[in-house]
């Protein structure tokens, strides 16, 4: 699993791209999760506190904070908890990376994957989320389709960093035999810097006789740029200067046409 954000930002202090990419091993050992979260700074700027952190069958496993990661430089952080009264079959993994820049601004990235426990489970479910532009709210639309023969009782949960929250993280639904079903997040700008680029990963799970199924659908949201006065009203000005401009040939047309 390899993922990547992306932050370009400009401030008093420090002006560049931050960059942290995610690659995620999972092993599954004798009842227990081993996870190891490859942590990368592709940037051209530190990153500083950057701490990983893993989401799994309900748990929330915290890694320690590496006070700074250089630029092209690498941490793994290692994890490993119990899968004991776990079902059989596949199940969401969500890692997030916690950092800051020279400005002591938060950031974070979340990457996302699923890993097999027991006995492989393919989900019948077929999952796209469409990629997202927003300003301060926006809404994350998913398609969901059954080619099944049976109706599934479906959870979906949406994996989001904490620049961005949604009021409804989880929604329970229920698709029927060879059905279809659009489910829209609603998404809400926290603290996201113009420009900025995340992934974000939605999880479908139902449960068929004693296995547990997962199927994940991965989006970008993108933070628009703010652009400067002119530019956001240059179709005003456009259309100011073609006035202008046909005023004055009339007029240059009307001097001509009088002195002949």
């Amino acid at each position: 699993m390899f993922f990547i954000l992306v932050l370009a930002y400009n401030s008093t202090a420090i002006a560049g791209i931050l960059t942290i990419s995610t690659q995620t091993t999972v092993r599954v050992q004798d009842g227990r999760l081993f996870i190891a979260a490859k942590v990368q700074n592709t940037g051209n700027v530190p990153a500083y506190d950057v701490q990983a952190c893993v989401v799994a069958v309900g748990r929330r496993l915290r890694g320690p904070v590496k006070p700074l990661l250089g630029v092209n430089e690498t941490d793994t952080f290692h994890f490993e908890t119990s899968l004991s009264g776990t079902k059989k079959g596949r199940y969401p993994l969500t890692v997030i990376v916690d950092f800051h820049d020279a400005n002591d601004y938060p950031f974070s990235a979340v990457s996302g994957t699923t890993f097999q426990y027991g006995e492989n489970a393919n989900s019948d479910l077929l999952c796209l989320a469409h990629d997202l532009i927003m300003d301060k709210k926006g809404g994350l639309r998913c398609e969901i389709k059954n080619p099944g023969f049976g109706s599934k009782n479906i959870r979906a949960t949406l994996a989001l960093p904490k620049e961005l929250s949604t009021p409804q993280p989880q929604i329970d639904f229920r698709i029927p035999s060879r059905g279809e079903i659009n489910q829209v997040f609603q998404i809400n700008n926290f603290s996201a810097l113009p420009g900025a680029i995340y992934p974000v990963f939605c999880y479908f799970e139902y449960n068929s006789g004693n296995m547990h199924h997962t199927a994940v659908a991965r989006s970008v949201v993108k933070i628009r740029k703010k652009e400067n006065w002119f530019r956001r009203t240059r179709r005003f000005w456009i259309a100011v200067a073609a006035v202008l401009g046909l005023s004055l040939f009339l007029y240059q047309f009307k001097r001509k046409f009088v002195s002949v």
